[in-house]
């Protein structure tokens, strides 16, 4: 079974208030999570695109691999959300936040994106099944 994916429509309606640049770089950023957990369902949750388990229990909050945020306030741009990143290895130091369980990392252009370390914590968040 296919994971489900959003349609063009829906990326442009998602996208539709924010600069070209912040698309290209959304859509850079969800290629790259695509790639990575090609087995992730997708889906608009939270006025974020949501990457979770689509068997876990509780959905896209149980499942959750990782969330592309929009940034709404004065300073614009992007974060790639974990909602389980407390639980996730992280060498590099790279996530950001102090809550219980959800940590961040800032994404301000193409190049931080593209970043391997990223790809890593979305590995191992696609392999994180805290509900198990």
């Amino acid at each position: 079974m296919r994971p489900r994916r959003l349609t063009r429509t829906q990326l442009a309606d998602h996208f539709c208030l924010e600069s070209p640049a912040t698309r290209r770089l959304a859509l850079l950023l969800r290629r790259r999570v695509l790639r990575v957990a090609p087995a992730a369902a997708e889906a608009v949750k939270f006025r974020a695109l949501c990457y979770f388990h689509a068997d876990a229990y509780f959905g896209s909050i149980g499942g959750n691999l990782c969330m592309i945020e929009l940034l709404r306030s004065a300073k614009r741009g992007l974060t790639l959300s974990f909602i389980h990143g407390a639980l996730l290895p992280d060498p590099h130091h790279l996530l950001q936040g102090t809550s219980k369980s959800k940590r961040f990392i800032s994404i301000p252009d193409a190049q931080t994106a593209a970043d391997p370390r990223i790809s890593a914590l979305i590995g191992a968040a696609a392999k994180l099944r805290p509900w198990d």
